[in-house]
């Protein structure tokens, strides 16, 4: 379009151009033809006036002055007045020679005498003269309007072949560029195409153009959008998967064993429910301490630990449910802290007794707690300066029931910062993350409608706040 539009902006200036030179080429014909149309007239009407004089000069010595005016001077002098009424188009300073050549006649008719011819005679000649001078002056003139004519139309011919050939020139270059850069912008597409199959994860291609290159230029790149959305939403589910069945595994593990022990244990603790109650047992070493009780806190502990692990592995609703947050908080740092990252850092619990229920995914929360907990211990490893703590707090901020998870470790600088949410982004090495922690999170949690921000400080430590929505706000 910009070509087209750019090709007639020519095209009417050419014509603009050359139309203005018509015109002035228009004029001067006119004028020629004037000139020649006054040339013609002077001709006729010199010739008028030079017969007309030679016959006066003849019947000067005629014998009988009357007879040769009535016969002969009268259709000359006609002859001449005829002329010069032709010429008063061109000159209307004639008007006054015909004035005085109408008196010399008039002067000739009344006293047909020789001094009277000589007036008609010597007008005839002075304006003879005169003539020749105005047809001298005309013949310039038309000459000068013929040079003037064909400079015109020779500056006509040259601007019409210039232009022509700088319009060639041109619109030859700008078809040629365009044409050069339809077929790089097609390249480039066709290569960012094949680069998408193999799985690109950089920028979208620029759009460029506002044609239909342009439009395929951005259909590749919602096609990029759309398959990078669609791997992500596969990781996820991946993710996902890989968790339950996890859990699904340490879940039968825990109720086999649970299975297998809690015979023994029972047995145990009956064992040593019947010697405190019998009383059959002495303090050890005087110590004071009762074995039976210390036997008791044992298979107590052992039955708690079990029943963690199966009330954290039991199978949830794979929709939104109400949830007691602080239960799911209790059992997943419960469940965590046997892990032997968590054996130096004391694990603090603030939870508000007071928030209310919430609607989400079980597995979901559960999940996003465990992979922020992880985190936060990587964060905490080789610390020195100070003792290792994360806290995981609730409460309720307004309409929503806000969970905290905070660790003092290393912390994260803006640059850092910045990135912490993106898939496939991580600090941590090969062999301890591949940078789908925090993008896990933030897809799960805001994909149930929920936010999650994250604060941090260099040296100071960082903080991971996820609002949810309390089922009363939710409608549930």
């Amino acid at each position: 379009m910009l070509a087209f539009m750019a090709l007639v902006t020519y095209v009417g200036a050419v014509g603009f151009i050359l139309s203005q030179e018509q015109s002035k080429l228009l004029r001067y014909a006119m004028d020629l033809e004037r000139a020649y149309a006054e040339e013609s007239a002077l001709a006729k009407a010199s010739y008028a006036v030079s017969h007309s004089t030679l016959k006066l000069q003849e019947r000067f010595y005629s014998s009988s002055l009357a007879l040769a005016f009535e016969e002969q001077t009268a259709l000359d002098v006609e002859l001449v007045q005829a002329g010069l009424v032709g010429l008063l188009e061109y000159y209307p300073r004639l008007a006054d020679d015909i004035d005085r050549l109408n008196r010399d006649v008039s002067r000739l008719r009344a006293e047909p005498s020789r001094s009277s011819m000589i007036w008609l005679r010597d007008h005839g000649r002075e304006l003879s003269e005169q003539l020749d001078q105005t047809t001298r002056q005309a013949r310039a003139n038309r000459n000068m309007l013929w040079d003037r004519y064909r400079e015109v139309h020779d500056t006509m011919s040259v601007i019409a072949v210039i232009m022509g050939l700088l319009g060639a020139v041109f619109f030859g270059a700008v078809v040629t560029l365009f044409l050069t850069r339809l077929a790089w912008d097609i390249r480039k597409l066709a290569a960012r195409a094949l680069d998408i199959v193999s799985d690109y994860r950089g920028p979208p291609v620029e759009v460029t153009r506002h044609d239909e290159v342009g439009d395929l230029m951005e259909a590749v790149n919602r096609m990029q959008t759309e398959l990078r959305h669609w791997e992500q939403q596969l990781e996820i589910s991946r993710e996902q998967r890989f968790h339950k069945e996890k859990m699904a595994a340490i879940g039968s593990l825990a109720a086999a064993v649970a299975h297998e022990i809690n015979n023994p244990i029972a047995a145990i603790a009956g064992i040593a429910q019947s010697m405190k109650d019998s009383g059959r047992h002495s303090p050890s070493g005087g110590s004071g301490i009762d074995p039976s009780e210390l036997i008791l806190d044992q298979a107590r502990r052992i039955t708690t630990i079990s029943r963690q692990i199966a009330e954290l592995t039991a199978p949830h609703s794979p929709g939104h449910e109400l949830l007691d947050l602080n239960a799911l908080v209790r059992n997943t740092c419960g469940f965590i802290g046997y892990d032997k990252r968590f054996r130096d850092i004391d694990l603090v619990l603030e939870l508000d007794s007071q928030i209310p229920a919430i609607d989400t995914v079980a597995d979901h929360l559960t999940q996003v707690l465990m992979n922020l907990m992880i985190n936060a211990a990587d964060a905490l490893e080789d610390m020195s300066e100070r003792k290792p703590t994360i806290c995981v707090a609730t409460q309720t901020v307004e309409s929503e029931v806000v969970m905290t998870v905070t660790d003092n470790g290393k912390g994260m600088d803006s640059a850092v910062l910045a990135r912490a949410f993106e898939e496939s982004y991580t600090t941590k090495p090969p062999d301890k993350g591949r940078g789908l922690g925090l993008f896990l999170c933030k897809s799960l949690i805001e994909g149930g409608g929920n936010r999650i921000e994250l604060e941090s400080t260099p040296g100071v430590g960082t903080t991971v706040r996820i609002r949810l929505t309390s089922a009363q706000h939710s409608g549930a």
